[in-house]
């Protein structure tokens, strides 16, 4: 149950910055297509499970190696500064995705799936942050761990995006919040990967 929760709260939190993905839903959610964008959500989940699975079983693999075992703070530590000074940099406006993101004759399930498959940037983010958990034991994946892991990961993404096909226009304003959407996840980034630097350094 910690394994499933830890990987539900850090997948929720993971999906409120704005991509297509969420700016889709919450399109379909304000044209009154909820049902479709229940099954977009689903797929996207569907996809969240596939890609995190290879992600975390190849990084499962890694720990495996003494180097990477040895160099396991620093190893971390790096990838979360750059995607918080990244998240710094960021800015984005709910409006321009919206702009951008053209209905189609796709059923809300297919869209989900291509747009999923289209979303690599969830690789290096659940690489990095299993790890994290890792190096301070905070999870354990051994053996059913495993997919309590993934299955938290999916149940988080899928109910975040439940939350803004509930929210609809309201989500347009967190979406635009760019201190909460970016900013502080990416403070929050920085600080976990100077505490890791730290412990590194004092080995």
């Amino acid at each position: 149950m910690l394994v499933f929760l830890v990987a539900f709260i850090v997948s929720y939190m993971g999906s409120i910055p704005p991509g297509t993905i969420n700016i889709s839903t919450m399109q379909l959610a304000i044209q009154g297509k909820r049902r479709a964008a229940v099954f977009l959500s689903l797929a996207a989940s569907l996809v969240e499970f596939i890609y995190a699975g290879i992600t975390v079983r190849f990084q499962l693999i890694l720990s495996e190696s003494d180097w990477f075992t040895d160099h396991f703070y620093i190893i971390t530590a790096i990838p979360m500064v750059v995607l918080g000074v990244a998240n710094l940099w960021t800015s984005s406006d709910s409006k321009s995705f919206l702009t951008k993101v053209k209905a189609t004759g796709r059923s809300g399930f297919k869209r989900g799936l291509v747009l999923g498959l289209l979303n690599p940037l969830t690789l290096p983010y659940w690489l990095t942050v299993t790890a994290y958990l890792q190096t301070h034991k905070l999870i354990s994946l051994d053996g059913a761990l495993f997919w309590y892991y993934l299955i938290g990961i999916s149940v988080g993404t899928f109910l975040l995006l439940i939350t803004i096909i509930l929210l609809g226009k309201k989500f347009s304003n967190i979406a635009d919040n760019q201190f909460l959407v970016h900013r502080l996840p990416g403070l929050i980034f920085i600080g976990l990967g100077t505490y890791n630097i730290i412990i590194w350094l004092s080995l």
